[in-house]
Formats: structure tokens, C-alpha cells, sequence
């Protein structure tokens, strides 16, 4: 049997959870976006093991920059336009108020009566700084504790009844030896079990019934698409925003695969009617997979569109992805998209790989390394 590993080149960031998914974190969160406008992920998943897990990641990191006077190399840009004592002064003003926040609640719920295990160690010495935070809220029916020697860290399995925190964070010495960066993950996770413990295919016929609707309004005019590779042809980079190949059971990966679907557009001067139609999308399908957990998916909780005004740009940030291992390796995927032109949501059907291509919103094909543009739409060389 064939199985996936992802193998993503773009990363995507979405910033507020569904008011489905409350937590004790919550009041963290929402502070946490005062200072953090990217960055904080959350996720649900049914990966068929008859269980959903919900995750919620906040990203927290800061890179002073460096000064021709203190350490002989700068940031020419920084060093010309703003004053960069000031910029390093203000960002590491803003890390330590994130610290703080995750300290104050991370601290706050460890002392929980209801909180069965809390780990939390420290070390400042010299401006290097490391912080591990492992909390257990509940453990789940058989849990096995691990403990990371590498990183420091307790972590548990994703059992159903599992609930968990962690916070990881590091800082180290840039080459200059004068200035720092830091890098640290906050994670939240949920495991719980499906009605009858096993997950089922996910029904994309039924799915798309609840969709379709939404997508039939003025405005929005659609198209169909084709993209194929049995290699990659030119330069990967250059011809590919990202992908996910398939694991072979010798261990080797393949790209190869068939995607066919249908692109739904909205001009840019529409952004309002964009913002409503993704907004109910994401409610239909937040409706959906709550309705049927048991279905094998992925979704990004609020997935937005990001206005883009530099020709030659674009973004694409996946909205639901599922699996279907019933006949060879089927998968759909929605993505939420946009460039200079306006606003995209493409609906794929995948067989074997998915690699999007770089052009995907202009292409009407791209197989096997032969590109057909929408007509009038190809690029000017």
C-alpha cells in the first residue's frame, strides 16, 4: 500500500480558530494576536486512526540585526532607512511580551487541580536562553510519557482523551557573536475518538453538494484545470509552488500523479464578495467535518484571502485536504488563492502526487513539463 508524506515547500499561516474549538488556551491566544498578526496555525484531522486531532501552533521567533559599526556587516537597507539599534531594541520588546504572556498562562494552568503532570525548566546564561514547557490536561486511555534527551522535552502519544501543551524556545549567538536570534513553538493538542473508533474514506460527492451552492452567485465565473508530472521537468523551484509526493513501499518518493479540477474566480474590485464566499465556505466545511468526523481530512481553520497588488505574485494557502486509499492513491484538496488579477478557489482531484504549479492561476494545463496558458494570459518575456 502506498502512504504520504508531505513534503510542502510553501508554509501558511491562519490566524483565528473557529469558535468550535474553545479552550483553556483560548485567553492566551487572544493576546497573543495583539502581537503576532502571522503565525498562529490551528488544524483538525482525521488521519485515519479512528480519532480527530486538533492543534493549534503559534510560531514565536526574533533575529536581531546586525550594524556595519558593531559588527563590520549590516543590513545595508535597515542601516540606511532606519536606525537599527532602535528596530532591534523594539522587536526584542515585543519578544519578551510574548514570553511573558506564555509564561503567565503556561504557569497559570500548571497550577490547575485538574492538570495531571507539568514540566517546566529554564536556563539564562549569558543571553542564551532556553525554555521547555511539557503539560499534560488529560492524559487519555493507555498515554505513554517520552521523554526527547536531544531537545530537553516530555511529550506524549496522540491517544484518544489526550490534551496537551508545550512550549519550546531557544536562543543562540549570531556569527557576529554580538547579536542574538531566538526561535521557539507554542503547541496546543487535542486527540479524540470517532463514534465506533474507525475512520471511513471521506465522501467528496457529499462534500461538494454543500459547496456548490455557495460558488452559483454572480460574479464568480469558474474554469476547469489539468496538471500531470510523471518527473519533474525544467527547474523544480522555478515551475512549482509546492507539492506532496508519495512514499513508496521501497522507501523511495515519487512524484508522480494526475490532478484535474475547476478554478472558481473572483475580479479584485469583488474583494468584499471574496471575503463572504470564502468565510461560508469555511463555515460548510467546518459544519461538515464536525457532522462527519469519521471521514479521513485535514482542514485549516479560516483560511483568508490575502490581497495582492504587485503583479507577478501570488498567494496559495490550503483549506482541506482529504484521503482515499480505495482505489491507488486518490486525494482531493482545496486551496484559497489570490494574485494581482483577484481571487481563486480551486477544487482538485488527485491521483498519486500533487505538485502545484508556480502559474497554476493562469494555466489551463501544465503536463509533463508543457505549459498551455489561459488564453491571454501568458506571460511577456
Amino acid at each position: 500500500m502506498k502512504r504520504i508524506i508531505i513534503t510542502s515547500l510553501l508554509s501558511a499561516c491562519f490566524i483565528s480558530m473557529s469558535a468550535q474549538e474553545n479552550t483553556k488556551l483560548d485567553p492566551m491566544f487572544n493576546e497573543l494576536r495583539t502581537l503576532i498578526h502571522s503565525g498562529i496555525s490551528t488544524s483538525r484531522g482525521n488521519y485515519g486512526l479512528g480519532q480527530t486531532v486538533t492543534q493549534t501552533h503559534v510560531f514565536v521567533g526574533s533575529n536581531d540585526f546586525c550594524t556595519k559599526d558593531a559588527c563590520g556587516e549590516g543590513q545595508v537597507f535597515l542601516d540606511s532607512i532606519w536606525d537599527t539599534a532602535t528596530v532591534n531594541k523594539r522587536n526584542n520588546e515585543i519578544r519578551d511580551r510574548i514570553i511573558s504572556i506564555v509564561r503567565h498562562h503556561l504557569d497559570s494552568i500548571s497550577a490547575l487541580p485538574d492538570t495531571e503532570e507539568s514540566y517546566h525548566f529554564e536556563s539564562h546564561h549569558q543571553g542564551i536562553d532556553t525554555i521547555r514547557y511539557s503539560i499534560c490536561l488529560h492524559s487519555g486511555k493507555g498515554q505513554v510519557k517520552r521523554y526527547d534527551s536531544t531537545r530537553g522535552e516530555y511529550f506524549y502519544d496522540d491517544v484518544p482523551g489526550t490534551e496537551t501543551v508545550s512550549f519550546n524556545y531557544d536562543t543562540k549567538l549570531k556569527p557576529c557573536g554580538k547579536h542574538f536570534q531566538s526561535m521557539g513553538t507554542l503547541t496546543y493538542s487535542r486527540t479524540e475518538s470517532v463514534k465506533g473508533g474507525k475512520s471511513v474514506f471521506f465522501d467528496w460527492n457529499q462534500y461538494m453538494q454543500t459547496i456548490l451552492p455557495i460558488l452559483n452567485k454572480k460574479g464568480i465565473t469558474q474554469r476547469t484545470f489539468k496538471w500531470a508530472q510523471d518527473k519533474f521537468y525544467g527547474d523544480a523551484d522555478k515551475d512549482y509552488s509546492f507539492g506532496y509526493t508519495i512514499l513508496l513501499d521501497d522507501n523511495k518518493h515519487s512524484v508522480e500523479g494526475e490532478t484535474s479540477g475547476t478554478l472558481y474566480f473572483i475580479p479584485a474590485d469583488q474583494f468584499e464578495l471574496a471575503q463572504a464566499v470564502c468565510k461560508d465556505i469555511n463555515y460548510a466545511t467546518q459544519h461538515y467535518i464536525y457532522n462527519h468526523p469519521e471521514q479521513t481530512y485535514q482542514y485549516s481553520f479560516d483560511t483568508q484571502f490575502t490581497p495582492i497588488t504587485d503583479d507577478g505574485r501570488d498567494y496559495k494557502e490550503q483549506m482541506l485536504r482529504t484521503m482515499n486509499l480505495q482505489e491507488g492513491f486518490d486525494q482531493h484538496f482545496v486551496f484559497v488563492c489570490s494574485d494581482v488579477r483577484g481571487y481563486y478557489f480551486l477544487f482538485c482531484d488527485t491521483k498519486g502526487a500533487l505538485w502545484v504549479p508556480r502559474e497554476s492561476l493562469i494555466l489551463k494545463s501544465f503536463i509533463n513539463g508543457k505549459k498551455e496558458y489561459v488564453k491571454g494570459m501568458k506571460p511577456k518575456k
